[in-house]
């Protein structure tokens, strides 16, 4: 039965969303979720706070931040809904397509740009690598535009890292590889986890690209 055009663009529930992004976050305060889902604050507090009654997050504190963190039962609800999502949305073609285009043809670019840059950055060097991250960004919007139009909530990838280079640009050079921010590095190594295991693949069993 071919699905109705209708269900191609599919959003994900707010539960899957906003477990999701404290996964991809790893220690995520309300404002960090709420940079990684499509939905109101509002909603992300409600969600939070229904998670954390269920006891698939709980509330950490370190120095002067809190932040939720998943349980077992929220990695495991996590990838229980990762499947529902796949199963019910059909993409899986596309998503593994797209995985496997990501990790043959941009990871490795990204990598090396991201690596010279931390590590070997002379001043003659910097507008290069500017310039690199710059067609990346281009090559990350084709690659990802099919995903998103099955998975809408893979299109903040591509708009995020367009945002970093941007702001890279404009002399912010924490937007290349900083932490505690949407840098390119940063969305670029979530981008890569959300791949995997939307497609129930565990990263830390996978080859290591260097990438974080």
């Amino acid at each position: 039965m071919i699905p109705d055009r209708s269900d191609l663009k599919r959003r994900s529930s707010d539960e899957l969303l906003v477990l999701h992004a404290v996964r991809l976050a790893g220690f995520a305060d309300s404002g960090a979720v709420v940079n990684r889902v499509d939905l109101p604050a509002s909603s992300v507090g409600d969600t939070l706070r229904g998670l954390e009654g269920q006891r698939l997050i709980e509330r950490m504190a370190f120095a002067d931040s809190g932040g939720w963190i998943l349980t077992d039962a929220g990695k495991s609800r996590n990838a229980e809904l990762l499947r529902e999502e796949l199963e019910a949305s059909g993409a899986w073609p596309v998503l593994h397509a797209t995985a496997e285009d990501f990790e043959s043809s941009v990871n490795p670019r990204l990598v090396r740009v991201i690596t010279e840059w931390q590590l070997d950055r002379a001043d003659n060097s910097v507008e290069v690598l500017l310039r690199e991250l710059t067609d990346l960004a281009d090559a990350l919007s084709a690659l990802m535009g099919e995903l998103a139009a099955r998975l809408p909530r893979f299109a903040r990838y591509s708009r995020q890292f367009s945002a970093a280079v941007e702001k890279a640009r404009a002399g912010e050079d924490q937007w290349v590889a900083g932490v505690g921010r949407l840098s390119c590095h940063i969305v670029w190594a979530e981008l890569h986890e959300d791949l995997l295991s939307s497609l129930g693949r565990d990263r830390s069993t996978e080859p290591r690209s260097g990438d974080r």
